[in-house]
């Protein structure tokens, strides 16, 4: 499946103990980066250009790879990565019947 493979080195990242309500992206191909989103639940209403000009902050483990990466085309990539993500997680969910479960519809 092409969608695992173009996916294979990006990481969803959380620690609801001590950062609830924040999320992380990970990628660990070339360039190396974190990604962090401080508020999750007011990003997930917010638009691409939002997500570009501040709501996600960009943190590359190697400083020259900063340098050497289009900002956009990274956020472009962890966009589509946490859609595709969430995409899935969701299907799991309802192809799992925990849908119909959390309303009582049983």
């Amino acid at each position: 499946m092409k969608r695992k493979e173009t996916y294979a080195h990006w990481f969803v990242c959380e620690n609801i103990l001590a950062h609830d309500g924040q999320l992380g992206i990970l990628h660990m191909d070339g360039p190396e980066v974190f990604i962090l989103i401080r508020n999750y639940g007011d990003s997930l209403f917010a638009s691409f250009e939002e997500i570009c000009n501040g709501v996600a902050e960009v943190n590359f483990f190697h400083a020259g790879d900063r340098e050497a990466t289009d900002l956009t085309d990274l956020l472009t990539d962890a966009w589509n990565f946490l859609a595709t993500h969430e995409n899935e997680e969701e299907n799991r969910y309802y192809e799992n019947g925990e849908f119909d479960d959390d309303l009582g519809l049983d």
